[in-house]
């Protein structure tokens, strides 16, 4: 067991590792983004859009990632106490199905993962941001 719950946790660490990179190139692309219609004066309410539909992924992303973090702390907690043998490793989807709480709750789940300042920044800068300049260019 101790060696499944081991390597269960090299792979997850590894995918939140992973996740987080990805998160930083949503950010990219929002600051591409903002930029880009900057310079070509583009309209400000669908760069304000884009902005808003890549903050949202972003925080969908970091629920995924929060997700692998609980489970990884789970497996910590196990490795602790190794003799409990009822909890084996590789449970992880059946632990996400079995906490699901519907629809309402995975969109509650994302929202709040959005805003949150790690995901938050830098789309709320970035959002004023278009809207400031876009009156002063516009």
């Amino acid at each position: 067991m101790k060696t499944d719950l081991h390597n269960e946790w090299i792979i997850l660490h590894g995918d939140i590792e992973k996740y987080e990179k990805f998160s930083l190139v949503i950010k990219l692309v929002s600051v591409l983004v903002s930029v880009f219609s900057m310079a070509f004066i583009a309209n400000k309410w669908i760069a304000v859009a884009v902005i808003l539909v890549l903050w949202l992924q972003d925080g969908i992303w970091k629920t995924f990632q929060k997700r692998l973090e609980t489970r990884v702390v789970f497996i910590e907690k196990k490795l602790k106490n190794a003799s409990d043998e009822d909890h084996m490793a590789f449970q992880l989807y059946s632990q996400w199905g079995d906490k699901r709480q519907g629809v309402v709750g995975l969109v509650k789940e994302y929202l709040s993962n959005s805003i949150k300042p790690t995901v938050a920044y830098p789309y709320a800068f970035l959002v004023l941001l278009v809207l400031v300049y876009s009156q002063f260019v516009g």
